[in-house]
């Protein structure tokens, strides 16, 4: 049996209606992608302790506030998902976190999920930054599997930041790390470069940072 012209017609037009139905839908998709990373960037505070959260940077990098224990790397959001990408001292290797968007209303969010280091309830916060670059004086390359340790304690008192990478070259190695603002006026700071088993360079003594100013040099000693 042949079908009538107009049966094709009808059938091709069907069928390049759905197509421009998923295409608009795709299209939608990949809009929708970097404006809830927009609506997502910036600091988030657990509420209503305000104790806790993370700063959701502008150019993809993560900061955590108030996990002194943890080291943030990179965050994405799509799909309904956030998606956020950690480690630690003890593991330089990043592991990833994943969390349901399942409110963002201005300055509240709310995020699901089996990690009850981050499901919950957030509010809005303002992060206050502590900058700088690591270096030393030896005429030595760090070699491939070379990671950097920054800690930010206050002064006299227990760590309040972390930060554990890889370094992208040689030094000099910039860092930021983020507080909660209001931030303290002075904290202390120490670093160091090494492999998994040794560490060969370090700051010999804790060295005094302030929130905001401009990127402070910090020397590295090689360690004993």
């Amino acid at each position: 049996m042949h079908r009538a012209p107009g049966a094709r017609e009808g059938a091709e037009g069907l069928r390049a209606l759905a197509l421009a139905v998923s295409l608009a839908a795709l299209a939608a998709c990949q809009r929708r992608a970097p404006e809830l990373r927009g609506e997502l960037a910036g600091a988030w505070l657990r509420d209503p302790e305000r104790a806790s959260g993370f700063e959701l940077r502008t150019d993809g990098t993560l900061a955590l506030l108030g996990q002194p224990a943890l080291s943030g790397l990179a965050w994405n959001a799509a799909h309904g998902e956030l998606v956020l990408s950690l480690n630690d001292a003890d593991h330089v290797e990043s592991h990833v976190v994943r969390l349901a968007l399942a409110k963002l209303d201005g300055d509240a969010l709310q995020l699901e999920g089996d990690d009850a280091r981050f499901a919950g309830a957030y509010r809005r916060a303002r992060a206050e930054h502590v900058r700088g670059v690591l270096t030393y004086r030896e005429r030595v390359a760090l070699p491939p599997d070379a990671h950097v340790l920054v800690e930010l304690s206050r002064a006299g008192a227990l760590p309040v930041a972390l930060a554990v990478f890889v370094p992208h070259g040689q030094v000099p190695i910039g860092f930021e790390l983020s507080v909660p603002a209001p931030a303290e006026a002075s904290y202390s700071l120490v670093a160091r470069i090494g492999d998994r088993e040794r560490t060969w360079f370090a700051t010999p003594e804790p060295v005094s940072m302030a929130p905001g100013d401009e990127a402070a040099e910090v020397l590295l000693r090689p360690a004993r």
